[in-house]
This record gives structure tokens, C-alpha cells and sequence, in this order.
């Protein structure tokens, strides 16, 4: 993955998003969840406020209940 900020050629910077999809389809999972109206803006909030996209304390919370057995 170049520095940021580095400027790519066009060729550059389609294999760059190629190899990225490449990697996001090998190492991860999709997990979608239905929310009531209003509540996914209150849980952004929420991770905003810590520092972190939604996704991340998503998988903090259920990682911590992992490790608490």
C-alpha cells in the first residue's frame, strides 16, 4: 500500500483498488443488522464520540462478551 498523500499514475492506482478488493474478499466477512428508524444516527454518535467507526464498537462489544465467556 503506497504512503498517503503518494501520487499514483491511473495504472497505479487501479491495481492498488484491485489488490485492496482482492484482500477485503479473502479476509473478511459481511454482517448486516436491521436497526428501528432513528437508531443507526444515535449509535454513530455513540462511536463518534469514542473515536471509532460503528463497525469497530460493534466488534469491541462483541469481542469483549466473547472474552467474558
Amino acid at each position: 500500500m503506497p504512503r498517503k498523500g503518494a501520487n499514483l499514475s491511473a495504472e497505479a492506482k487501479e491495481k492498488n483498488a484491485e489488490a485492496i478488493k482482492r484482500w477485503h474478499r479473502e479476509n473478511t466477512e459481511g454482517l448486516t443488522i436491521r436497526l428501528r428508524k432513528g437508531k443507526r444516527e444515535e449509535y454513530n454518535r455513540l462511536a463518534a464520540a469514542r473515536g471509532i467507526s460503528l463497525s469497530a464498537l460493534i466488534q469491541s462489544l462483541l469481542d469483549e462478551e466473547l472474552r467474558k465467556g
